[in-house]
């Protein structure tokens, strides 16, 4: 079977051949006035497109037989993850599922901590815990391609060293593969150290309406995404896709695409909750991410023009989270240029105007909903919010100019975790 994936040799160039038709775009935009009904006549369509998606009424999906339990495999890539792997694992044998049909894998992913003494350590504890060490080499996506022939479970969940899951979490996750269209589940994320700072309470805000907005999107045939935490994917679509990508970084949102590509579904569900550790500085979220930018462009450019081929629903919903959330940054800065030398209006304001309103509306339904958080609450945290996700404006400039002038892609950074550690 061919590979739905093949390496880009061209994804510089895409990324080339983008920017530069996006400043010529909006310079042309600036330059003839009259050509301005083009931004103005694209809102409207995309305004169409948010209108159905923010009043749709999301389905949760249902558990038709309870007692469908399928084999399942719990993978762990770990790299010196020894402050938080002793609480994971306790965490994973604790799980209300049967043992006989559960495999516990952790992947030493060629650690230079603590983590392999820890892991012989845990493995006295937990006989049935599996240990898979290796060089590093591929980052996440090399790991798990590591240990996924080792294992033989019709489904695999992947979880970072740093999840926190509850009792009931593959009771509630894993009779969803009953039904055939679904090719993978990605269960809602919080922030467990959300308390911390102000930064941990906004990546928990902003986790709250990417949930609220994954839902609605699914509600009008949109698509859905993994986020790497929590994912539940069916081994034979794995198996079709050739494992994950290893020329990513960001190997949940590259294998999204290859899912869909296979003519599966992916479904996101609200509940149960995983919880993760929030990055606690600005250094730390930027380069995280820069990562998740820069990875989240990446597929489009290395399956463009194959993404065209999912149905006009999806399609729609593409464009509208591809325009917004990594054009539009690009055409921000001849805009402001234009719009600061040569004293004239900001072409691209009604865009803007749209993603500000997207972004609200996830913020107070998802807060309102997943959060419950009312009247002055609810107010405070929208715009700790809004204040907060400015910073992807750069991130996202940062990201998809490096795409273009640097030859290869960046390194894969994982982000570290500290457990109960300050």
């Amino acid at each position: 079977m061919a590979s739905i994936y093949q390496p880009n040799p061209n994804r510089r160039l895409k990324a080339v051949l983008i920017f530069v038709s996006i400043w010529v775009l909006v310079s042309l935009l600036h330059w003839q006035p009259q050509t301005q009904w083009f931004i103005v006549g694209l809102t409207i369509v995309l305004t169409g497109q948010t209108l159905r998606m923010l009043i749709a009424k999301p389905t949760k999906a249902v558990i038709e037989n309870h007692n469908y339990l399928p084999y399942v495999a719990i993978l762990v890539p770990a790299k010196n993850e020894s402050a938080v792997l002793p609480n994971l694992i306790q965490n994973l044998f604790q799980l209300d599922y049967p043992s006989d049909r559960l495999d516990i894998w952790i992947v030493d992913d060629g650690s230079t901590d603590a983590t392999p003494q820890i892991l012989k350590k845990l493995q006295s504890s937990f006989p049935a815990l599996k240990i898979h060490h290796r060089q590093s080499q591929g980052g996440k996506s090399g790991a798990l391609n590591a240990v996924l022939p080792l294992t033989q479970s019709e489904i695999i969940l992947i979880c970072d060293a740093d999840a926190v899951l509850p009792g009931n979490f593959l009771r509630q996750t894993a009779p969803l593969f009953q039904q055939k269209k679904i090719g993978a589940v990605q269960v809602r994320k919080a922030i467990i150290n959300a308390d911390t700072n102000f930064l941990t309470r906004c990546q928990q805000i902003e986790m709250t309406c990417d949930s609220f907005l994954q839902t609605h999107r699914l509600a009008v045939g949109g698509m859905s995404e993994l986020r790497g935490n929590g994912m539940l994917v069916r081994r034979q679509l794995l198996e079709q896709c050739h494992g994950w990508n290893e020329d990513t970084v960001t190997d949940d949102l590259d294998l999204c695409f290859k899912l869909y590509l296979t003519g599966s579904e992916i479904e996101f569900v609200t509940l149960p909750v995983i919880q993760e550790e929030g990055v606690t500085t600005w250094k730390k979220l930027w380069h995280q991410r820069r990562r998740w930018a820069e990875g989240g462009y990446q597929r489009y450019l290395d399956y463009f023009p194959q993404i065209l081929n999912l149905g006009w629903a999806k399609e729609i919903d593409l464009c509208l989270f591809f325009l917004l959330q990594f054009l539009l940054p690009i055409g921000l800065i001849p805009d402001l240029l234009w719009t600061v030398f040569y004293r004239d209006r900001p072409v691209l304001l009604p865009l803007q105007t749209l993603l500000s309103i997207i972004l609200t509306v996830g913020f107070v339904a998802g807060l309102y909903q997943l959060q419950n958080l009312r009247g002055i609450s609810l107010l405070w945290a929208t715009v700790q919010g809004s204040i907060y996700m400015l910073h992807w404006i750069p991130v996202m400039i940062v990201a998809t100019f490096r795409m273009w002038v640097q030859k290869k892609r960046s390194p894969w950074i994982k982000t570290d975790h500290y457990g109960d550690k300050p």
